[in-house]
């Protein structure tokens, strides 16, 4: 096995050595050691995380490029899982102002549930969003939600009404928001025969 060796204090250069590093075989180690590093509060590597997103932001990181060193990031940011790490993620989204990969949405949107701080509020509002690449990560992100039952009777409702009306002509979503909405559909077919039963009783 290749050894690990220290990364370089300076952003931009650790930058440079994750690049050369990740498409090697020492990445699952590198990145299972920034994890360990960023979830300790280590200032050099959350100095790095900063700097990697301000490069994915400017567009000198790309998804087609740099698909492992960023989703890596991701899966960083989502395991030590604070409310740091949720900000950095839902800004780096909120941020963005060039298309990145429908797969590097839907990373981001599936790990979103992990965190034990959302703000489903927010969600919506990116949904809403008139910017496509920002309304989707929104809407993927509230569906997955939904599929992992952590939405509210309320917020269900809100998403089936919103979800009823909603147009992307850039990504294609057609498919997980008709699944959804018949996720939506049978909950509250069910809800309904609760009732049902409920009174019958």
């Amino acid at each position: 096995m290749q050894k690990l060796g220290s990364l370089p204090n300076s952003p931009l250069e650790a930058i440079d050595q994750l690049k050369t590093e990740m498409d090697q075989p020492v990445w699952e180690n590198r990145l299972l050691d920034l994890m360990k590093l960023a979830a300790n509060n280590d200032k050099n590597v959350w100095a790095m995380i900063y700097q990697i997103i301000r490069e994915a932001d400017s567009g000198r990181l790309s998804w087609g490029y740099h698909k492992v060193l960023l989703s890596g990031m991701v899966y960083l940011l989502a395991y030590v899982g604070d409310s740091k790490s949720y900000r950095v993620l839902v800004n780096y989204v909120k941020s963005l102002d060039r298309t990145i990969p429908i797969g590097a949405m839907e990373l981001i949107s599936d790990l979103l549930p992990t965190f034990p701080e959302l703000d489903i509020r927010e969600l919506f509002s990116i949904a809403s969003n008139t910017d496509e690449l920002k309304s989707a990560f929104g809407v993927l992100a509230l569906c997955k939600l939904n599929m992992e039952n952590r939405l509210s009777e309320e917020e269900k409702s809100s998403l089936k009404t919103f979800l009823t009306e909603y147009k992307n002509l850039k990504y294609y979503l057609n498919d997980t928001i008709e699944l959804t909405l018949e996720q939506l559909n049978e909950t509250d077919s069910s809800d309904m025969l609760s009732e049902l039963d409920g009174i019958m009783l």
